[in-house]
């Protein structure tokens, strides 16, 4: 009744890669039997087997159901065929816990539209052995009672196919018995499709293999009986075994036979005679008590008679889901989630607010309230970043497809920080941003240990005054941090590294001269100084650590980053080495996306050293770095730039291929007699160093230090060059687009590395190239890429600005107050394609006000059209993170034979009790705030702004309402219309 023809399956990754899990299969299954798919993991199996369900479509081919091709098939279709004539078997059960054992039974039944048969799950429940669960729990069941339940699942609608991937995956092997022996019981009268990675029990129970390798069918054989062949009166043979008779008188004739025999034998024979040695060889060989042996040959699929079917056959049950059961699944997470569903719904109640502030509108001055804004803060510190504009270009087949601007951080020189001292002071300096945390073993809401900028504070800076614990730092492995940053690692544990165990302290000068971990570089703190904590109104979050008041949480993190609290300073060798090494490591810069490399793998013939298969991306911004010794590091001393056809890797493929290159040569080394003993102790003790550096610990299991590893690389680089190794990878242009390579190898010598110190566990693939070979590389490139982009700007960074943010100092001064308001204000790029940034909690609360008042200073509409949206896309977000919670679920009905509608009836009947939630709600909250609103907010700029009144209320009333159901429609919509591998995948 199962047939596919010409099946293939083609996936693309989320990386744009396209993968064949299925390459133009064809079987023709019979309508029972026992039917094995075996493979390793990759080889198709599963993907047959979803095909074969109808849990997912193929790229091309059709699916044969009873006549019924599925060229024709809709995904409704699909659903009904599942329904009609599947059951399905997981590895995972994949049963509703919140259902009983006779109800997940029921739940196949009610699907085809029958009521609860109580006595057919009774009956199915003692066949599975386990009478009298019928009312119980699944998380009181075990993994084998799980499994046997999701068998009478699966057996309650008698379907003509049973589908079971894994089933005995998660089981003992007595547990995995049972079933096969329950599935074998089973195939006598349906066809059970079984997806496996076990040989012996495919052997054992199938009656049919099917192996697959790489999308393709290898091997397809059928279990047969072997006859005997009568040798003589009392000699027989079947395959490799001969038998003799009981009490059987030989004759000189037998005795001929079995000398031929025992002469064809290239191994040692073994002759036994009790009989419980013979019961056993019979069992294990597969031997029946007359003689036939049990063999697996071809399968000759075409001999497999194919069947007529009438309409009624072959038509199939369109799935219903009882209401109560969709109400129940619907609802069910609700409770688990009252926190993120009262915080959804108090943030639509705020957006629903804003309309009734929109009735009335009195005078603003906007320039005023942002002055007074500023006079009127407590800080005396400002930060300005810069924002750099780029053009963006897109192209599809060589044309312009479109064009726009975006906007990234641009960095200061030491100039613009010269200037802005002149303006502002002595106090001013320079930070290089960061995104780092200090390693810690427990977490808190209050104290923080991420690290915001790494700074160099200048020697007349007052805050050097204000070092209370150590001194200023020295050398480059040293810091200074704030009093709130060491407070923060006394209470959240940090790790001393020279231990590796929680420093305990109770005083914050106990940390000077420990050895602590920040993003995975290692310094000593050498001095702490002092800065106020947070206010008081902060404190709440001390008292746990999973505080949940996000909204406080988030203006903390925003006053810490106004401040010193969460800035490093360093040494100005220290500096400039995390510039050094995070110009190596910044791998974030997605502009040059298109550029990819396809590096091959290394040719034993040629005796060329390469890498295993990668696929390197380059980036523009990082080509042709090779002059600087912080960045590349040559195996020749000498060496300080490119040259053609030489190449520049990272640390870890280096240390993660080459080390497979040396074992190779120590190999060839040591099959050679002339090779000396103390050459093979020289590469053995460079294979040591490597797995020293690999691992970046020594023997004690202490981290090496940069002055470590850079003396076992300089020993490491001093073999290669006195071995004479010639590294070379070879690599050929990437079509991304075509998922392939093109154009002719390009081969490179392998000259150095870069990377040397730092991190060790970062994986960068990046090949640095010549300059003037990567803008050949691309322009060649882009000829064949039917989409790729590239961007342009004005913006040219002066050698020395590495600076993401600046500190000023602010005195409230008239002169003070209007330069940054100026700064706050400018909107324009300059002709450098830059502007200045004022960037504090302060302003970006102002912004938000203004930025409220200004856009509900005009057309009642537009404000509307974007508040709605506002509150659409926050209940869409609440109900598309309710789906992704019930993937599960979803994974279960598709899997037994829901339909997209039955989906759609899961997550109405959630967002319907949502909706009315925010409905009510909105009314209500919306007087309460709008008020607050009304009186807080004009209070502050000086003048009563918002009135709110009866039209304010109706408007809000059917917004309200309206972008509840909008909101909730687009997420199950889409929920609906997801093929079920997808669910089924989530599981």
């Amino acid at each position: 009744m199962l047939e596919v023809v010409n099946l293939t399956k083609i996936y693309q990754t989320k990386g744009g890669a396209r993968v064949k899990a299925l390459d133009n299969v064809t079987v023709r299954f019979p309508d029972r039997g026992m039917v094995f798919l075996l493979g390793k993991s990759g080889s198709g199996k599963s993907t047959l087997l979803n095909l074969c369900g109808g849990l997912d479509s193929p790229s091309s081919g059709e699916i044969i159901v009873k006549g019924r091709s599925s060229r024709n098939f809709s995904q409704s279709d699909f659903d009904s065929y599942r329904n009609t004539f599947v059951g399905f078997i997981f590895q995972e059960y994949n049963i509703l816990n919140e259902f009983t054992v006779e109800d997940n039974i029921a739940l196949a039944l009610e699907l085809q539209g029958k009521p609860k048969d109580r006595a057919a799950i009774a009956a199915l429940l003692e066949q599975v052995d386990l009478t009298g669960y019928a009312k119980r729990k699944p998380n009181t069941l075990s993994g084998g009672q799980k499994q046997r339940i999701a068998i009478a699942r699966a057996l309650v609608k008698s379907p003509e196919i049973i589908m079971a991937d894994e089933p005995t995956g998660a089981l003992d092997s007595a547990t995995g018995k049972q079933v096969f022996d329950t599935l074998k019981k089973l195939s006598q009268d349906k066809l059970v499709l079984v997806v496996s990675h076990d040989r012996e029990f495919a052997e054992q129970y199938g009656d049919r293999v099917i192996e697959l390798k790489d999308g393709r069918i290898i091997s397809d054989v059928s279990k047969t009986l072997e006859k005997q062949e009568q040798l003589s009166d009392n000699l027989t043979v079947v395959g490799d075994t001969l038998c003799l008779k009981k009490g059987a008188e030989l004759t000189e004739g037998d005795f001929v036979q079995i000398r031929s025999f025992l002469k064809k034998a290239d191994s040692d024979v073994i002759i036994a005679t009790g009989e419980k040695d013979v019961d056993s060889f019979k069992k294990v060989n597969r031997m029946t008590n007359d003689g036939e042996k049990e063999v697996f040959r071809q399968t000759e699929s075409q001999s497999l008679p194919k069947k007529s079917y009438n309409p009624q056959e072959s038509a199939f049950i369109r799935s219903k889901l009882p209401l109560r059961h969709a109400v129940k699944i619907g609802t069910s997470s609700l409770k688990y989630k009252p926190v993120r569903l009262t915080f959804t719904i108090l943030l639509c109640t705020v957006a629903f607010i804003l309309f009734g502030i929109l009735s009335t509108m009195m005078f603003y001055d906007s320039e005023a309230t942002l002055t007074q804004t500023l006079k009127d803060s407590a800080f005396d510190t400002m930060r300005i970043n810069k924002m750099v504009r780029y053009h963006e270009t897109s192209y599809h087949n060589g044309e312009v497809d479109y064009e726009y601007d975006s906007a990234r951080e641009g960095l200061f020189s030491a100039a613009e920080i010269a200037a802005m001292t002149a303006q502002y002071g002595d106090g001013v300096f320079g930070a290089v941003s960061a995104y780092s945390s200090f390693q810690t073993q427990t977490n808190s809401s209050y104290w923080l240990s991420s690290v915001n900028a790494m700074a160099l504070l200048p020697a007349q800076h007052p805050l050097r005054n204000e070092i209370t614990h150590g001194s200023y730092p020295v050398t480059a492995d040293e810091i200074c941090i704030s009093s709130y940053m060491a407070q923060s690692l006394i209470n959240r544990k940090i790790v001393d590294l020279e231990t590796g165990s929680a420093l305990e302290m109770s005083d914050i000068g106990d940390l000077i001269g420990k050895t602590v971990s920040l993003n995975g570089y290692r310094y000593r703190v050498s001095g702490i100084f002092h800065c106020d904590n947070p206010d008081a109104k902060y404190d709440v979050l001390k008292e746990n650590v999973s505080n949940e008041d996000y909204m406080l949480q988030y203006t903390l993190q925003r006053e810490l980053n106004d401040g010193f609290h969460l800035v490093v300073f360093l040494s100005e060798e220290g500096l400039n080495h995390y510039v050094a090494q995070q110009s190596v490591y910044n791998d974030n810069d997605d502009r040059f996306y298109s550029r990819r490399l396809q590096i091959d793998s290394y040719d034993w013939e040629s005796g060329e050293y390469r890498f295993d298969t990668e696929n390197v991306y380059e980036n523009a911004n990082y080509l042709g770095i090779t002059a600087s010794e912080q960045i590349a590091h040559y195996f020749d001393g000498n060496k300080s730039s490119l040259g053609d056809g030489e190449v520049v890797v990272s640390v870890n493929l280096f240390l993660n291929r080459f080390e497979n290159a040396l074992r190779h040569s120590m190999d060839e080394l040591s099959s050679d007699p002339n090779t000396s003993e103390a050459l093979l102790q020289e590469m053995n003790d460079l294979h040591d160093i490597f797995l020293l550096l690999y691992n970046n610990r020594t023997e004690d299991d202490e981290f090496l230090t940069d002055e470590e590893r850079e003396t076992y690389f300089n020993r490491v680089f001093s073999a290669i060059n006195e071995l004479g190794l010639d590294l070379k990878v070879q690599f050929k242009l990437y079509n991304q687009m075509g998922q392939s390579t093109v154009g002719d190898a390009m081969t490179a010598s392998i000259v150095g590395v870069y990377g040397l110190h730092g991190d060790s566990s970062r994986n960068y693939t990046r090949l640095l190239l010549p300059d003037a070979q990567a803008d050949s590389m691309w322009n060649t490139q882009k000829t064949f890429i039917e989409y790729y982009s590239e961007q342009t700007t004005a913006y040219r960074p002066d050698p020395d600005a590495i600076f993401g943010t600046v500190f000023v100092p602010y005195d409230h001064s008239d002169e003070s107050t209007k330069a940054l308001a100026a700064i706050y204000r400018n909107t324009e790029f300059d002709a450098n394609d830059s502007m200045y940034m004022l960037s504090c909690s302060v302003t970006d609360s102002f912004y938000t006000v203004d930025s409220f008042v200004e856009a509900a200073s005009q057309i009642f509409l537009y404000v509307g059209l974007v508040i709605a949206v506002f509150a659409v896309l926050l209940l869409s977000n609440f109900i598309s993170t309710s789906i992704l919670q019930k993937k599960r679920e979803i994974g279960i009905l598709r899997a037994v034979g829901a339909r997209s509608i039955d989906v759609f009836k899961i997550f109405f009947s959630e967002s319907f009790c949502i909706t009315m939630i925010c409905t009510l709600l909105s009314i209500l909250g919306s007087i309460v705030v709008c008020n607050v609103l009304n009186t807080e907010l004009a209070a502050a700029i000086g003048a009563s702004i918002f009135v709110f009144g009866f039209i304010s209320f109706l408007i809000l009333v059917g917004i309200a309402i309206l972008t509840a159901v909008v909101a909730t429609f687009l997420p199950v919509w889409k929920a609906a219309k997801k093929k079920p591998v997808d669910s089924i995948r989530a599981l």
